[in-house]
């Protein structure tokens, strides 16, 4: 019976993390721009150029830098962290880098 129980709570916590993957997900495009990487359906692009593009997303903070959603969210897309220094955090996926920025109410997402 206890071993039952165990089992029926590893399952539901599975399920729940699944669950969670998924509606996070449904928050974040990939962009087709970067190599696929996902960017907040959510954040409004306020500049862009060549190399990177800058949007408007209150979620970001330069305190506290994007939400673990956000995170879970690029290491579920096959993103991994490279290196990072103050606001800036570096991504690689299939030899391609993403540098992520995040400020105060903005992140910019460049080459």
């Amino acid at each position: 019976m206890k071993y039952k129980k165990i089992i029926l709570a590893v399952v539901l916590f599975i399920l729940l993390g699944i669950s969670y993957c998924i509606v996070a997900n449904s928050k974040y495009e990939l962009s087709e721009k970067y190599s696929d990487f996902p960017v907040p359906i959510s954040a409004r692009l306020t500049k862009e150029n060549e190399n990177n593009s800058v949007y408007e997303w209150s979620m970001s903070s330069d305190e506290n830098g994007i939400p673990i959603s956000y995170r879970l969210i690029i290491w579920v897309n096959g993103w991994e962290k490279v290196v990072r220094e103050g606001t800036l955090t570096i991504y690689e996926k299939d030899e391609v880098q993403i540098h992520l920025s995040s400020d105060r109410d903005e992140i910019i997402i460049g080459r």
